[in-house]
């Protein structure tokens, strides 16, 4: 008796933890959502109050605003994630199977970059962007996105691939298919669950970066949402709720992709788990 009470109190300061837990994560969300309906005078004088009257056409006015500029970041973050899809899973199949000269080195230096800070890479990279002439454009984002998740994914699926029977490669070639064939018919689909986890995960990355397009574009309307949140204040100077109104509508693109690629992120972080 003493054991199975000692294990329900253990089970109740569990459950205690992990509703404090969800309770300071989501209640700055909750507070973020109650402010973007509401008035300077109710921010200002009722600001824990939820009561009306509430005030919808924050979100008209935020919409505005901020619309074109989650088509900018659609745009920047898909072709990114999809670049870097591509690239990375010809890399990993690439040092994963294939036999070159200078294959050891270029696969250590690529494992080497994944050593180094990001903001080490920030002037040389500006510098490049700016002789290559992408500068103020989405290409400087999408290419030197998808070349900075490039270390990492190459290396990630390059273990993946090589954690593979041979066999399987060895029937692909015995059935006449090249190294294309092979990729397109044999590596993809293995990798699918990787490629769903990376593509979210370069998606998430390049949505939320905040530097490289603030220094890369200076054209207000090809701004990424995430820059132009931080300008959003001066449209509306002082008035909470529009403003708040532009964050809560900016998370809603990240939510869905969360709630509809749950399940493939989970399949491919079990997969990448399994295989390393």
């Amino acid at each position: 008796m003493h054991g199975l009470s000692t294990k329900r109190n253990y089970e109740w300061l569990k459950h205690l933890f992990l509703i404090l837990t969800c309770i300071m994560l989501f209640y700055p969300l909750i507070l973020m959502v109650q402010i973007s309906f509401k008035d300077v005078g109710q921010v200002i004088y009722e600001f824990f109050q939820i009561k009306p009257p509430f005030h919808f056409e924050n979100y008209t006015k935020a919409w505005n605003q901020v619309s074109p500029l989650i088509v900018n970041s659609l745009i920047m973050s898909g072709g990114t994630a999809l670049l870097a899809v591509l690239l990375a899973t010809m890399g990993g199949y690439a040092f994963g199977r294939l036999k070159f000269p200078g294959q050891e080195i270029m696969y250590w230096a690529i494992f080497i970059k994944i050593l180094l800070p990001g903001v080490l890479n920030l002037i040389p990279a500006f510098v490049l962007a700016w002789k290559l002439g992408l500068l103020d454009s989405f290409w400087s984002v999408i290419l030197f996105g998808a070349a900075g998740a490039l270390p990492f994914w190459v290396f990630v699926l390059r273990m993946f691939i090589a954690q593979q029977p041979q066999e399987l490669f060895d029937c692909a070639k015995i059935d006449g298919a090249g190294e294309v064939l092979t990729y397109r018919y044999l590596v993809l689909p293995l990798l699918k669950p990787m490629i769903t986890l990376m593509a979210i995960n370069v998606f998430i990355g390049t949505w939320n970066d905040y530097i490289w397009p603030l220094v890369t574009i200076t054209t207000p309307e090809k701004r990424p949402l995430v820059v132009g949140l931080a300008y959003l204040a001066s449209s509306f100077p002082n008035d909470y709720g529009p403003l708040t109104a532009g964050y809560a509508i900016a998370c809603v693109p990240l939510a869905l992709l969360f709630i509809f690629g749950m399940r493939f992120f989970v399949q491919g972080m079990t997969s990448g788990a399994i295989k390393m």
